[in-house]
């Protein structure tokens, strides 16, 4: 399994993009950003995305899904609870940023839950729901890796006064976490990957 790191935004949100390299089948996980860009790098490199993977609902890690699923033709994945946040700038916290509508995204997911699992060629991630930066947030579980989102930071977690944040259920969510992270590498939403 090969992990990139695809150029951040002006948030410095991190898009991870997760390859099984013998059958160059890759997911996205919180792809921000330019999508015509994103699935021009995929076709340079020869990769067949499969699916988008999100963490959570906000604007910073949703930007380039409605793109990349009109190139690209890919299922959406993110929990129930945040769903609702894909197509309300007020609740992603677009709006709060911009101003106005802000940031939505029109695409239809499908819907994960705690303990899904999910396979993409050699590709396999299991959810943990870790809700407190939102109420549906989750960590996904591959391998060695474990893709935190906003949950888990190498210096600390994410906030939890915007929409559904909640900082009791996050300091729950990080013991929860943190004891079935040993031995496994964070990519967090932003900042640099992190040994536990």
């Amino acid at each position: 399994m090969k992990i990139c790191t695809l150029g951040a935004s002006v948030f410095a949100t991190n898009t991870y993009l997760v390859v099984d390299e013998e059958t160059d089948k890759a997911v996205l996980i919180d792809p921000d950003g330019n999508g015509k860009q994103i699935a021009a790098f995929l076709d340079k490199e020869g990769y067949s995305l499969q699916a988008i993977l999100l963490t959570h609902g906000h604007f910073d890690h949703i930007g380039a899904v409605d793109a990349l699923v009109e190139i690209k033709k890919v299922p959406v994945y993110i929990h129930a609870k945040d769903e609702e946040l894909l197509q309300d700038g007020a609740k992603n916290a677009s709006s709060v940023f911009f101003g106005g509508k802000g940031i939505v995204c029109n695409t239809k997911p499908r819907i994960i839950k705690d303990t899904d699992t999910l396979v993409f060629g050699g590709l396999r991630f299991v959810v943990m729901e870790t809700p407190g930066h939102t109420r549906g947030s989750v960590s996904y579980f591959a391998g060695d890796a474990v893709f935190t989102g906003d949950t888990f930071f190498a210096d600390g977690y994410g906030r939890t006064d915007l929409y559904g944040g909640n900082e009791q259920i996050i300091l729950h969510s990080l013991r929860k976490l943190v004891t079935c992270m040993k031995g496994k590498r964070a990519y967090p939403g932003h900042g640099e990957p992190t040994d536990v």
